[in-house]
C-alpha cells in the first residue's frame, strides 16, 4: 500500500474507530454515578457553601478616640509596646491598609484575634516572594500594652473608612471549581459543551445568587486572571484569609481595579500573597 492511500484511509476511517471525546468519557463516568441533570449539579454544588464576609468600606470620616481598637480601613493601626511600624526588607515604611478584628463573627481563623495589611505602594508586589507586604497577624491581645505609633512622615495620609460587614454565601468560581469538586467540573462540561463555564454559573447563582468582586473574610477567592490558590503541604488548597478589592473610598488601587488576595494555612501558620488586575 502507497504512503498515499494509507493517508487516505486514516481520514476515510469509520466514526465508530474515532477515540472518543472527553466530553464522552466525562458522560459514561458520571452515568454510572447517576450525574446528568442541573438539578444533579445543583446537588453537588450546595456542600461547597461556605460563609463569606463581606467588607463595605464606607465613606472617610473622622476617625473616633478609639479607632485603634475598631476594624477600618486607613487611619491609626493598633500597636502594642515593643512594636514598631512595618517596614519592608529594603528598610522601607509600607503603608497600613486595613485591620479587622475577630468579634467571632467574622469568619477569621479562631487563632487570629487581629489581622492587619501593609503594602510598599512604590515596590508594588504581586507575589508571595516578593518584597514590599506584610500580613500581620496576632493571635493574642494585650489592649493594656497599647501604643500609638505615628505614620512615618514619608507615607501620605491615609483616608480613615469605617467597615459595614455582611454574612453572604460564597462559592467556587468557575476557574477553581475544579479544584473542589471535579465531579462538578465534568457535570458542566457535558451540559453545556461549548460553555460549560455558564452551566456552573446558572448553579451558583441558582443557590447563593450572583457572585462578584468585593472586600471579604473567608469565603473563595473571586479570580480577575485565573485560578492561583496556593496549596498546602499536603497538596490541598489553602484557605481563602481575605481578598481586598479596589476600594474608591478608602483611596486603593491595586494595578487596573484588581484585588490582593491573602491564603493562610492554620496548621504551618502560613500566609500566602498575591495581587491580580484587570
Amino acid at each position: 500500500m502507497s504512503i498515499w492511500t494509507r493517508i487516505k484511509s486514516l481520514f476515510n476511517k469509520p466514526e465508530t474507530d474515532k477515540a472518543p471525546s472527553h466530553f464522552e468519557a466525562y458522560r459514561r463516568e458520571l452515568n454510572k454515578k447517576n450525574l446528568s441533570s442541573f438539578e444533579d449539579l445543583e446537588k453537588l454544588v450546595a456542600p461547597l457553601i461556605r460563609q463569606a464576609t463581606k467588607m463595605e468600606v464606607l465613606p472617610p470620616s473622622r476617625p473616633p478616640e478609639d479607632s485603634q481598637r475598631i476594624s477600618h480601613f486607613g487611619g491609626q493601626p493598633y500597636f502594642e509596646s515593643g512594636e514598631e511600624w512595618p517596614k519592608s526588607k529594603e528598610g522601607k515604611h509600607m503603608d497600613f491598609i486595613f485591620q479587622v478584628f475577630n468579634d467571632g463573627t467574622n469568619n477569621l481563623p479562631a487563632n487570629i484575634k487581629l489581622v492587619q495589611l501593609f503594602y510598599d505602594w512604590e515596590e508594588g508586589p504581586w507575589d508571595t516572594e516578593d518584597d514590599g507586604w506584610l500580613v500581620k497577624l496576632y493571635e493574642n491581645l494585650d489592649t493594656d500594652k497599647m501604643i500609638k505609633i505615628d505614620k512615618p512622615a514619608e507615607l501620605e495620609v491615609s483616608k480613615y473608612c469605617a467597615i459595614a460587614f455582611k454574612t453572604v454565601p460564597s462559592l467556587p468560581d468557575w476557574e477553581g471549581i475544579d479544584r473542589y469538586s471535579n465531579e462538578a467540573s465534568k457535570l458542566s462540561c457535558i451540559l453545556n459543551e461549548e460553555e460549560p463555564w455558564d452551566s456552573y454559573r446558572q448553579a451558583v447563582e441558582k443557590r447563593i445568587g450572583e457572585q462578584d468582586y468585593q472586600s471579604q473574610i473567608g469565603g473563595y477567592p473571586n479570580w480577575v486572571q485565573g485560578e492561583s490558590t496556593p496549596d498546602k503541604k499536603d497538596g490541598a488548597p489553602m484557605e481563602l484569609l481575605f481578598q481586598i478589592d479596589s476600594e474608591d473610598n478608602a483611596g486603593i488601587m491595586w494595578g487596573d481595579v484588581g484585588l490582593v488576595y491573602a491564603f493562610y494555612d492554620p496548621a504551618s501558620k502560613q500566609v500566602e500573597f498575591t495581587l491580580q488586575c484587570h
